[in-house]
């Protein structure tokens, strides 16, 4: 391993964990893309990013770059390591998880949340060993509320996700007996 970013990465136990096609919540999810080894390379001959990941999507661009809710759910050759949301849309929260590789340990910044830089530098140690990494996405559907104020009613689309990914991490537990091994953080609200 890469003792550099050592800290940074998470060893994945061998273990009986799900592969996502025994998931018993599968269904809700589709494939929508994959992390893999970032090469491309320049006109010169030269890498064109200094990121070491990147997404590749398979889905729609306008649903790629939609900012709406998603429920995700990465696996590690198939076995479901972390479930995770967002409001922001997929390509917002893959670019949030790129920023993981601005980690002090990399002569950059330091200017990344934790999570973004274990999921980051723990996706990267899994690539480099040929490991393949997916994400399955749901869009969540559209919850809207009407509110006064000033007595004015106030359409507004409600933050859900934070529900959807805190319920389905504890049943993943529930089914399971553990969360996925990268899902550190979850709303308690939702328990």
């Amino acid at each position: 391993m890469d003792t550099i970013v050592k800290k940074w990465v998470k060893i994945i136990p061998d273990d009986n964990s799900p592969i996502f096609s025994n998931y018993i919540r599968k269904d809700y999810f589709k494939l929508i893309g994959n992390i893999i080894l970032d090469t491309d390379i320049n006109d010169k001959g030269l890498k064109k990013r200094n990121t070491l990941i990147k997404f590749e999507s398979l889905i729609d661009n306008d649903d790629y770059t939609k900012k709406t809710e998603w429920l995700y759910i990465f696996t590690i050759n198939n076995k479901i390591v972390k479930i995770g949301g967002t409001r922001i849309g997929i390509k917002g929260r893959i670019a949030s998880y790129l920023c993981g590789h601005h980690i002090e340990e990399r002569g950059k910044s330091g200017d990344c949340s934790k999570t973004n830089g274990y999921i980051y530098n723990t996706f990267h140690y899994y690539l480099m060993k040929g490991f393949k990494i997916n994400m399955y996405g749901y869009e969540l559907p559209k919850t809207e509320i009407i509110i006064k104020i000033f007595d004015k009613d106030i359409n507004i689309i409600a933050q859900t996700y934070h529900a959807y990914e805190s319920t389905f991490i504890e049943d993943y537990k529930n089914n399971y007996g553990e969360y996925p091994y990268l899902c550190d953080n979850c709303d308690p609200n939702y328990k």
